[in-house]
């Protein structure tokens, strides 16, 4: 038998499990406390450590900073010296060329045999007036419409001259003698289409005038057209009051009249015209002219002996100012001073006795002498005059789709058969336009309900009337019209009427206006007539959401601007440019017939804004729109240089142009050399002054802006010679190849648009 022992474990000690000592607790806590002490210190050290590497590193910073700035101060003389030259350069070359282009065009004009007269001559211009205004034989429609032509180029060719001769070679005589042929040429016309619409009432029914006749209506009925007026016409001649409403179906035209109104004699003419000549009558229509800060004219340098004079002379006044003074100099000044107290107390009783005058003369005088110290500010900026809210305002909204003429006028005695004799009443060939509202008391019957014997009212009309009796003041006329298919128009239009008598357009007089945005129709109810148009807010693209000028070849730049509802695409090509719709936008069928037509940077900016794309902002859009101010010099420098730098090298919107103020400017920049998209990571933050330009070391995705410059770069006077040093040979190479037409064509396009500060 086997017998097994089982071990037993060690019996433990009487008390507590684990139980430290006094003496191992002391022992931890000083070990803990050794630890501590230890991590603190070596903290510390890194600490110091740490300190002692970013004062090392800021000295070193501090240090390149001083080194690159005096490197800066040394050359920037050398920099500002190149750039001003090269800048002089361009335009020495600019000049020459318009010139020489003027010229070429005024002996064109000399050597035209084509019959036109030159309208730069007041003989020859009177002439034309004189001849055309007299001679009867061509008052018909056909023949003004005709003639109208030759006017407008006439007008055209006046208003190019005023906007394209330099001020210094265009003088004022010439300029208000221009202005004053281009308002005579247009009263002219506008006598001549009265006289025609005249024939065309009085003789509505000859035989070549067969077609005028409405088959359903009786009512006279007559289009003609050229490329810039479309006359409409239409004669009661049956007065039958169930036909108020007529509509010029192929020219999407109509009108509504009252039920009295269809009952009277009475024409309606419908005359659009495709441009508007009654605009820049208007007192808003002409930007401020801004104050302009003249400095006084340098005084001229002394020789080098008058130099060395001055300079004794300032010593000596120097030395007399010091500490060191001339014996008995302080009592001779104590007896001067003495006397000049007596001789001022004496001045004081004589000038009390003398009155306000001498002190009027003394005001005035001491005025002229600070005149002349004090820069000269020439007060071109007009008043500010007080308009009423209906009164629109030209630096605020634009006119766009040219004029429509809604004219009330009185049917001439009509022609009548008799035993096969037509007989004619003779009357004057003067247009004779009803008044409206007027006090005709069959105009005031529609505003009391009430109707001659045996008529009646529907009592929805007589509702209806009242309502826009109490709106206008008078029973309103309905007219609906479709807009022009080559006009943008963003927004719901606004209706204005124009006030000869105030020469301004007007809101006031439209009622119950409706506007259906697909098929681009308006209609209203007014008790206007004259001329009309529509209206658009000048700003509605504006801020612009972001821009970019990227290079495409050498002399060869595309310019892209996301406005607030429309982009654009701008090529630039030597010296001009074509506009051009991005293909991820949205199409604008509006737009197609001012695509890829190469024009100069003037008449694209005006196909643009006819348009209805107004991307040009005016000395006076900053009160209506909001933008990241900047100033003025230092703005037009950047368009100059980023020009002058646009075949090789791209720019583009940078959201911390906003955050840099006033003095500072900050684009994102890039060199490129082949015509493809950006990458973004390719950017770099530029940031312009008025004294330097610096790449920045931050990027666009920061969360913070920071000044702190680019590691490697180095500061320079501005921001060409900034684009240089960040440019490869190749790049400066093809920069070097830049026109002067192309480089003046992309300045214009950026100054125009001022892309840095609505952006």
């Amino acid at each position: 038998m086997k017998i097994y022992y089982q071990e037993q474990p060690p019996k433990q000690k009487s008390g507590k499990k684990g139980k430290l000592s006094k003496a191992e607790k002391e022992k931890l806590k000083k070990e803990e406390a050794e630890r501590k002490a230890k991590e603190e210190e070596e903290a510390q050290l890194r600490a110091e450590e740490e300190e002692r590497e970013r004062q090392e590193r800021e000295r070193q910073e501090k240090e390149e900073r001083a080194r690159i700035e005096a490197e800066e101060r040394k050359r920037h003389a050398a920099e500002v010296g190149e750039l001003n030259s090269i800048l002089e350069g361009n335009l020495t070359a600019l000049e020459n060329q318009n010139a020489e282009r003027r010229a070429k065009a005024k002996w064109n004009r000399y050597m035209l045999c084509d019959g036109s007269p030159d309208p730069t001559i007041p003989g020859e211009i009177n002439t034309y007036m004189n001849l055309w205004k007299e001679d009867d034989s061509k008052n018909d429609i056909e023949s003004v419409l005709k003639e109208s032509q030759l006017t407008h180029s006439l007008i055209g060719e006046l208003s190019f001259l005023l906007d394209d001769t330099p001020e210094e070679e265009l003088s004022e005589k010439d300029a208000a003698n221009y202005k004053q042929t281009i308002l005579e040429l247009e009263t002219l016309l506008a006598e001549k289409l009265d006289i025609a619409t005249v024939d065309l009432l009085k003789n509505p029914t000859h035989d070549d005038a067969a077609s005028m006749a409405d088959q359903e209506t009786s009512n006279l009925q007559l289009v003609q057209q050229n490329e810039r007026i479309l006359l409409m016409l239409w004669g009661n001649l049956s007065k039958n009051p169930r036909f108020k409403t007529f509509e010029f179906e192929e020219q999407n035209f109509g009108f509504e009249l009252t039920k009295q109104l269809a009952s009277l004699d009475i024409a309606i003419r419908i005359m659009h015209l495709k441009y508007d000549h009654l605009s820049h009558h208007c007192r808003t229509f002409h930007s401020k002219k801004k104050k302009k800060v003249v400095p006084p004219p340098p005084e001229p340098e002394p020789e080098p002996e008058e130099k060395a004079e001055e300079e004794k002379k300032e010593g000596e006044g120097e030395d007399a100012e010091g500490e060191e003074t001339i014996p008995g100099m302080e009592d001779l000044t104590l007896k001067l001073e003495s006397e000049q107290a007596e001789n001022n107390e004496e001045e004081k009783k004589e000038g009390e006795e003398e009155g306000e005058e001498k002190k009027e003369g003394e005001e005035e005088t001491k005025k002229e002498e600070e005149a002349e110290q004090a820069p000269v500010e020439e007060e071109e900026e007009e008043e500010e005059i007080e308009e009423d809210e209906d009164v629109v305002d030209l630096r605020q909204y634009q006119p766009l789709g040219g004029v429509i003429y809604f004219d009330l006028l009185h049917l001439p005695p009509q022609p009548k058969n008799a035993k096969g004799w037509l007989m004619t009443q003779d009357v004057c060939d003067e247009l004779k336009r009803m008044p409206y509202p007027g006090n005709d008391n069959k105009l005031g019957q529609t505003l009391s309900g009430t109707l001659p014997m045996g008529q009646t009212l529907d009592p929805k009309a007589i509702a209806s009337a009242a309502a826009a009796a109490e709106a206008l003041g008078a029973p309103p006329v309905g007219l609906n019209f479709t807009l022009p298919e080559n006009v943008l128009f963003s927004e719901e239009p606004q209706m204005a009427y124009w006030s000869p008598e105030g020469k301004h357009w007007r809101l006031d007089g439209f009622a119950d206006m409706k506007y259906d945005e697909d098929g681009r129709t308006v209609s209203v109810k007014t008790i206007n007539f004259g001329a009309l148009t529509c209206t658009q807010d000048k700003h509605i693209n504006m801020p612009f959401q972001s821009w970019e000028l990227r290079p495409k070849q050498a002399n060869n730049a595309l310019l892209t601007i996301i406005a607030a509802l429309v982009e654009i695409e701008i090529e630039i090509k030597e010296g001009l440019c074509c506009f051009r719709q991005p293909e991820d936008s949205e199409t604008k069928p509006e737009l197609e017939n001012i695509k890829d037509k190469w024009v100069t940077p003037k008449e694209l900016i005006q196909l643009l804004y006819s348009a209805g794309v107004n991307v040009f902002p005016t000395t006076e859009s900053k009160k209506y729109v909001s933008i990241s101010e900047k100033e003025d010099l230092t703005e037009e420098g950047v368009y100059q240089q980023m020009a002058l730098t646009a075949s090789h090298f791209a720019f583009s919107w940078s959201k911390w142009n906003a955050e840099s103020g006033t003095e500072k400017i900050v684009v994102q920049g890039t060199e490129l050399l082949q015509d493809e998209p950006v990458i973004e990571d390719e950017w770099s933050l530029l940031m312009i002054s008025s004294q330097r330009a610096m790449k920045l070391r931050m990027t666009e995705f920061d969360d913070q802006f920071t000044e702190d410059f680019a590691e490697g770069t180095e500061f320079h006077a501005d921001l060409y010679h900034m684009v240089l040093d960040l440019s490869t040979e190749q790049g400066i190479d093809r920069m070097k190849l830049s026109s002067f037409q192309f480089v003046d064509a992309v300045y214009q396009l950026l100054s125009a648009t001022r892309v840095i500060t609505y952006s």
